[in-house]
């Protein structure tokens, strides 16, 4: 449940932003929900069932920031790197283990 509000607040802080012009602050917090949910997934010191919510919540900010470097830029490329971060960090810490 904490997992899921996290997310969004964060969404609602992003669509706020994107109301206001203001680009910056609006992929600010795209990228500071999927961050904060990998930390999250690599922290052995956090609950696992905290872990695994956050690990299968992951696919939410990183489609959300697709649709925003799809609108907002010309390349996918900061897509592309935080889609194989995503990947790199869940199979190396995949809380299902």
């Amino acid at each position: 449940m904490h997992v899921a509000q996290f997310i969004e607040d964060g969404f609602n802080l992003a669509k706020w932003y994107e109301r206001k012009p203001c680009v910056l602050l609006q992929e600010l917090y795209l990228r500071r929900v999927f961050f904060e949910l990998l930390n999250h997934i690599a922290d052995p010191l956090v609950n696992q069932s905290y872990r695994q919510q956050c690990f299968e919540q992951l696919h939410k900010p990183l489609l959300a920031l697709k649709r925003f470097y799809k609108k907002q830029h010309r390349s996918m490329a900061p897509f592309y790197r935080l889609e194989r971060e995503a990947r790199i960090i869940s199979h190396e810490f995949n809380p299902f283990n």
